[in-house]
Parts: structure tokens; C-alpha cells; sequence
């Protein structure tokens, strides 16, 4: 049979792993539209249904789902057998995947110390919604919020920062009760990422009750909630790492005093890549940059 072309398999695979069109169009920097005829042009070829279409998004048929197992592994192969005839490059130059709040409020401000420490290395940042299995054959690691998706990673913990509500000091100044009142967050107007999820495991962590029915604008990623809130829209979820510079110059408050904690913030990748120069000595300053701020936070 004649082998799929690989961009309809890239984009099947983005698919499958995202559950969603448009944000496998926004890993892969396609329109929607391309990556939804791709999928229609590669069922056509191979003569199957691999997904499905519902009111959450796209769902993989059995046949989809073992289908891009199937692909997921041949693309890996494919990524790890053209870094194997590139050694001189990949020594050379790193390409990381990160979450676009972390990229822009914790990884761009300190990128110029590690090119200090390190200037034989080029680092490619590349933020992303995308999800923690570095499927995308274009990155040598990735960072991560929570556990990765695939098994076979290695993994190294960042921190797991608690999580809390700010908000700005002259929005804070129109709301004083909620300086020391959580319980008031049940009313007051909540900022969220790409759903109400997050706020709603936050109220059972801290042992509040959510209201029924959580409302708000959903800004997608947490770099935009928390600048929504900066700009005093309302409250949104926060850590230490995303929001601490703000904090810092008063910029930011945070509400109340609380001490959840979510998930981690970690740095994966295939363990054959590990312990690759390039990417240990960028692990190492990593850990070590985090761990300090993270330290500096809680003495603050």
C-alpha cells in the first residue's frame, strides 16, 4: 500500500494526541482548515474512519487510536534516526518546548544567563499549548505542567508551586473584603485559562465551596489570565514562578493566604537524549534556576 504523505500523518497524529483541530493546527502553525483536509485525505487513502466529531472535539475510533500509537512511534523513530546523522548540529543547538506563560514570564527573563554561561549552545524556544509526549519530532526536550503523557520519558521535577488568586492592587482597593475573605471568591469575577476546571479544583483544594456554575472569560493560557488580571479584570490563578516579578513590584496581589498545590512543572525527554551535553548542562542550570527562585519565593 502507498505510504501516506507525511504532513496528512503529522497532522493526524497532532490531532489524535490534542482531541482538537484548531490547537493541532496551532502546534504545527497551519490553518485549521489544512489540517482538517489532511485528515480527510489520509482516511480517503487508507479506507477507515480514524475519528470521529463531537460536541468536545475530535475522537479517535479504535482503528484511529491504534492507528496513531502506531504513527507516534514511527515519527519518534524517524526524529531520533535524523539527530543520529546530525550530531555536529545537535550538539550545537537545542530546541525546547515550553508552555507559552512559563516561556514569557519565567524563561525569556533568564535565557541571556544560561547564553552566558553557555554560549557554544544555540537554545530555540518554542511555547506551545501542546501536550507532554514530545510527539513533535522537532524538539529535543520539552517543559511541561504535570507528568508526561508517554512512559518512556525522563523526567526531571522543576518545583510544585502553589497555586493561589491575585489580583491587581487597585481592583483589590474596589473589593477589600476579599484581601482575607476566600469565601468571597464564590462571587467575585474569575479569570480562567481554557476552562473552568482549574478554578473548580482550586476551590476543593483549598476546602471552599465553587459556586454551581463558575463563569468568566476563558483566556486559554495562564500568561493571559494573569495579565487580565494585572490589568484589573479579576481574579485569576497563579504561581510563584508565572507571576512572581509582579508580585515583587506590587504589580499583583495575592488574595488571601492558602497553600494548594497542583501539579509539577517538569523537564522531559527520550532517555536516549538525556544525557547529551547540550541538553544536560541546559537540565542542570534549569533545576538549579528554579529551585533558587522557588526558594527566594518562600523566604519572601
Amino acid at each position: 500500500m502507498k505510504i501516506p504523505p507525511l504532513p496528512a500523518l503529522r497532522a493526524f497524529e497532532a490531532v489524535a494526541r490534542h482531541g482538537n483541530v484548531r490547537r493541532a493546527a496551532e502546534e504545527l502553525g497551519l490553518d485549521h482548515t489544512v489540517v482538517s483536509r489532511h485528515l480527510r485525505s489520509l482516511q480517503e487513502l487508507v479506507d477507515a474512519q480514524l475519528v470521529r466529531t463531537s460536541r468536545q472535539g475530535v475522537v479517535l475510533t479504535q482503528a484511529g487510536s491504534d492507528y496513531a500509537a502506531r504513527i507516534r512511534s514511527a515519527l519518534a523513530d524517524i526524529a531520533d534516526a535524523t539527530r543520529d546523522v546530525s550530531q555536529e548540529k545537535r550538539s550545537a543547538s537545542l530546541t525546547i518546548g515550553c508552555l507559552p506563560g512559563f516561556a514569557l514570564r519565567w524563561m525569556t527573563p533568564r535565557l541571556p544567563d544560561f547564553q552566558r554561561l553557555h554560549p557554544e549552545i544555540d537554545i530555540s524556544l518554542r511555547p506551545g499549548d501542546i501536550k507532554p509526549d514530545l510527539a513533535d519530532d522537532t524538539l529535543d526536550a520539552q517543559i511541561g505542567y504535570g507528568a508526561p503523557a508517554a512512559g518512556d520519558m525522563r523526567v526531571a521535577v522543576l518545583a510544585r508551586p502553589r497555586v493561589f488568586p491575585v489580583a491587581s492592587p487597585f481592583w483589590l482597593e474596589k473589593h477589600p473584603t476579599l484581601a482575607d475573605d476566600l469565601g468571597g471568591l464564590a462571587t467575585a469575577p474569575l479569570i480562567h485559562e481554557e476552562s473552568h476546571e482549574q478554578w473548580r479544583v482550586w476551590f476543593a483544594a483549598a476546602g471552599l465551596t465553587a459556586p454551581k456554575e463558575l463563569r468568566g472569560p476563558k483566556l486559554w493560557h495562564a500568561h493571559l489570565a494573569v495579565e487580565a488580571a494585572r490589568l484589573g479584570q479579576g481574579v485569576a490563578l497563579a504561581n510563584e514562578l508565572i507571576c512572581g516579578a509582579d508580585l515583587a513590584s506590587g504589580g499583583l496581589v495575592e488574595l488571601g493566604t492558602s497553600a494548594v498545590v497542583m501539579q509539577p512543572y517538569v523537564l522531559f525527554a527520550r532517555p536516549r537524549r538525556w544525557n547529551e551535553p547540550a541538553l544536560a548542562r541546559f537540565r542542570r542550570w534549569l533545576v538549579a534556576q528554579v529551585r533558587q527562585d522557588m526558594t527566594s519565593a518562600r523566604r519572601a
